[in-house]
């Protein structure tokens, strides 16, 4: 078998300076600025588009006897239904990732879990996006009540075996990045804990 080596051009990668910063527009859960920033290589003055919204949480939820809880709802931005699991953003007065994660569980699928873990922070988007999302495992999970939906939230719960979930992301059946992003948190630290 080849050996392959790695080429590093061992450059120092610097931090840009903000030149300036304006906020263009202002919604309900994100704001748009454009912020000029000079390049430390080049010199160049350069305008970026920035989004800057609250950080999310994101929950695997497993109920004891291995069955993952998730809900089906229409996106918007895709223009269908979609399966994923719960998650959402963590309100102003929420200083708690992991209770903000326990209540969209509750909120949005009626579970509650015995055990709420995080198992990975990701920036959604860092090339326009200021936030992160943190990732959780919801162990223990089980239904405690109905569903408490946002006037602009329509969902259904679905529960679905842990076993069946490679088959679900490899049909295309998951495609959100960011619970794709969540379950391959979740498989490291199980291959880290060696489990």
């Amino acid at each position: 078998m080849a050996r392959v080596s790695c080429v590093s051009l061992s450059r120092v990668i610097r931090p840009w300076e903000q030149l300036s910063t304006e906020t263009l527009v202002q919604y309900k859960v994100f704001h748009v600025r454009k912020s000029r920033r000079r390049s430390p290589r080049t010199g160049a003055d350069i305008g970026f588009f920035l989004l800057d919204t609250p950080d999310w949480v994101n929950v695997l939820p497993i109920t004891d006897d291995g069955q993952v809880v998730m809900v089906r709802q229409y996106r918007h931005g895709c223009e269908r239904v979609t399966l994923e699991i719960p998650g959402g953003l963590i309100d102003a007065h929420e200083t708690d990732p992991a209770a903000a994660a326990a209540r969209e569980l509750r909120e949005e699928t009626g579970f509650e879990a015995a055990r709420i873990e995080p198992i990975g922070v990701m920036n959604p988007n860092p090339s326009m996006m200021s936030n992160r999302c943190h990732a959780f495992l919801a162990t223990g999970c089980r239904r405690i009540g109905d569903l408490q939906m946002d006037p602009g939230e329509d969902l259904e719960v679905v529960t679905r075996p842990l076993a069946e979930l490679d088959g679900l992301i490899a049909r295309g059946e998951i495609e959100h990045a960011i619970v794709l992003a969540t379950i391959s948190f979740w498989r490291a630290r199980n291959a880290a804990r060696g489990s």
